[in-house]
């Protein structure tokens, strides 16, 4: 236990000599700041110092615990704050961890599958060494039943791995066949837009055959109407031609010429 050091203070006009644990200057701080609030109080009042004293308690007293509750409330509103946080952390958190634990458990799956597979030549190995160096019979059997239970170990080890590995496997199968599924649909709507092409352009050619028809009849036509009229007479004798009968009027043949014009464009 330390010893209780004296210090003489000032308060009000007196001199008080404290004892305490404390720091001499610490205790000579809360001395000063008492003489402050009596002092603060007395030049106000005429009161006698033992109730300036009392006055001057109670404004510490008022300080303190409005002090005090500034402090609860600054807790709790940092409390809230931290929860809303970790809240906040928790949710955007939520499906990062999920995806970062099935990696860990594959991760898992494929290392101890290896280190399955590494002990398993081990002890082999170790088994085989021991049928050729051994020289006691029952120490080469003892040392290949020991590794024989590390195998089985290790094989146990593999066999957990491996349902948990088959877990995941089946989820990654059943996207596999969402995605064969939708190349499916995929394929099928290329062969679907395929044959309308492939129309398209039968049809294309039709019109394109069509249009070639069309102008040829259009050139025999003219060459038939210049023919006829070359061999038309200047003159026509009375009565109706003997070729009025085969071949169309002007107006017939430029109506005609029209609408194959129509139809090429």
């Amino acid at each position: 236990m330390s010893d209780k050091k004296a210090v003489t203070v000032t308060i009000y006009g007196n001199e008080y000599t404290l004892k305490g644990e404390a720091d001499p200057n610490y205790i000579a701080e809360l001395a000063k700041y008492v003489d402050g609030k009596m002092s603060e109080i007395g030049k106000k009042s005429s009161a006698p110092a033992a109730k300036v004293a009392i006055l001057a308690s109670m404004n510490i007293a008022d300080e303190y615990h409005r002090l005090e509750k500034a402090k609860n409330e600054n807790l709790k509103l940092i409390e809230t704050l931290e929860k809303n946080l970790l809240e906040m952390k928790k949710s955007s958190d939520g499906s990062l961890k999920h995806s970062l634990e099935q990696k860990e458990q594959l991760d898992k799956a494929k290392t101890d599958a290896a280190e399955y597979k590494k002990k398993v030549e081990e002890a082999a190995a170790e088994i085989l060494k021991l049928k050729k160096d051994s020289e006691s019979g029952s120490k080469a059997t003892e040392q290949a039943e020991k590794y024989r239970v590390e195998a089985e170990n290790a094989k146990q080890e593999w066999e957990n791995s491996k349902k948990a590995a088959g877990t995941h496997k089946a989820e990654v199968e059943k996207l596999q066949e969402e995605l064969e599924k939708l190349k499916g649909e995929l394929s099928a709507e290329k062969a679907k837009a395929s044959e309308v092409l492939i129309e398209e352009e039968d049809y294309k050619s039709k019109v394109s055959h069509l249009n070639a028809e069309l102008t040829q009849v259009k050139e025999a036509l003219e060459k038939a109407r210049q023919e006829a009229e070359k061999s038309r007479p200047t003159k026509p004798a009375p009565g109706p031609s003997p070729n009025a009968a085969f071949l169309p009027s002007d107006e017939k043949l430029a109506s005609l010429f029209k609408k194959i014009d129509a139809i090429l464009e």
